[in-house]
């Protein structure tokens, strides 16, 4: 069995969106300052996130990023959050992230629009999330463990993502779920249970935790700067084919997911010619 972004059935998600979300936004913000490059040119990005978020809600006019006309709308907080999450799910969309808070933080949102825009398009139909039946799952799994959840909420996502859906299962039909649902037996078999080190939904708290419940035929391996779902990332792909091709257990537990390491968080993204003007002004 091959396990590739772990949600545990134990998980509350609407608490563990606003934890993991904020881990995976600190962690980029903390790429960032130890980045030269984007050090030099966003030295205060911390402080200009912090400020785009004080300044909502604002009335701004876009191009809608598919019929490209100008449309009116107001930008709320809970709005600007959802934006900056999307690309957390993948590192490099996530990596043009610092340029886009930049340009909001200063009343330009085109950036950051766009970039949210890149998570779907119409080709990916298929990865739409169909939002009835995700409230039906989560308001039927999830809500009844919200209270008891001991995740913290994010400073900057807060309570938002728990509040929609509190609002929604409110009036939202649902099944009643049993209590055996919520555990994990150990694992007959061989389990490969893979995390991204930065993703924003599933990071390695999780897969540990299932690893945990699993046992002695569970393996955790994480890829330190990968975002969500990793079982298609070049070497870990080939990790994954020798795991299930293995003739024993043993073997299969012992398949070599060393390159995983050595998977690089892609370089802050610099528009053309920003880094030409910034070598030229040192």
């Amino acid at each position: 069995v091959v396990l590739d972004g772990v949600a545990p059935p134990d998980m509350a998600l609407p608490a563990s969106f606003s934890t993991d979300n904020q881990a995976a936004l600190a962690a980029l913000l903390a790429a960032c300052a130890a980045e030269a490059g984007c050090q030099a040119r966003h030295p205060q990005l911390r402080a200009q996130w912090t400020a785009l978020l004080q300044g909502l809600p604002r009335t701004v006019t876009l191009a809608h990023p598919v019929t490209g006309r100008d449309e009116t709308l107001t930008l709320t907080r809970e709005t600007v959050l959802g934006l900056v999450r999307a690309p957390l799910y993948m590192p490099v969309l996530a990596s043009a992230l610092p340029h886009a808070v930049a340009e909001a933080a200063q009343g330009r949102y085109a950036a950051l629009l766009g970039l949210a825009s890149a998570m779907g398009t119409a080709r990916d139909s298929e990865l739409r999330l169909a939002a009835g039946m995700h409230f039906s799952v989560v308001c039927a799994e999830d809500l009844p463990r919200l209270d008891g959840s001991g995740d913290r909420p994010g400073a900057d996502f807060g309570a938002s993502f728990a509040d929609l859906y509190l609002k929604t299962c409110a009036h939202w039909p649902r099944g009643t779920v049993p209590a055996a649902f919520y555990r994990m037996p150990v694992a007959p078999v061989p389990v490969l249970v893979l995390s991204g080190g930065i993703d924003p939904v599933t990071p390695p708290r999780h897969g540990e935790r299932a690893v945990q419940a699993l046992g002695a035929k569970a393996r955790h391996v994480v890829v330190p700067h990968a975002g969500h779902g990793v079982m298609g990332l070049g070497c870990m792909r080939d990790a994954v084919f020798r795991f299930v091709d293995a003739a024993s257990d043993d073997e299969a537990l012992k398949v070599d997911a060393g390159c995983a390491q050595g998977i690089p968080r892609p370089p802050a993204f610099a528009p053309v010619g920003a880094v030409a003007a910034q070598e030229a002004s040192r």
